[in-house]
């Protein structure tokens, strides 16, 4: 008769460590869609090149929009201020319609990257 070697403490606890890093891989998964790496990667994304520089542009609902990327590399406002720019016009390029607001959410604010609108689609652009 054979008796099955006895298991080592590191065998004994590696279904725990293997559940354990599925477990924190999900969730850091479950992070990703509201994170702003999510945008420019996202299939459903609109690229649109401004002043050659790349802007993901997403549509979240009927009138509501975001924007990510876009950055001027610049610390001054006249930077800030051209980058909110290119960022409302992607948007507006994107739906067709005009942007009536648009913020930058508070837990992205620091770098302006991620951008929130809203768009009035009753009068769409150049028509």
């Amino acid at each position: 008769m054979h008796r099955p070697r006895p298991r080592t403490p590191a065998q004994k606890h590696r279904p725990t460590l293997h559940a354990a890093a599925i477990c924190a891989l999900a969730a850091l998964l479950a992070g990703c869609q509201s994170s702003p790496v999510y945008y420019h990667q996202s299939p459903l994304r609109h690229v649109v090149v401004l002043d050659k520089r790349e802007i993901s542009v997403l549509q979240l609902d009927d009138n509501r929009w975001e924007a990510y990327g876009g950055k001027q590399g610049g610390l001054f406002t006249t930077d800030m201020d051209l980058q909110r720019n290119r960022q409302i016009e992607a948007i507006e390029k994107v739906s067709g319609c005009k942007v009536t607001t648009a913020v930058y959410p508070p837990d992205q604010s620091d770098e302006h990257l991620l951008m929130q609108a809203l768009v009035d689609c009753s009068a769409r652009l150049g028509g």
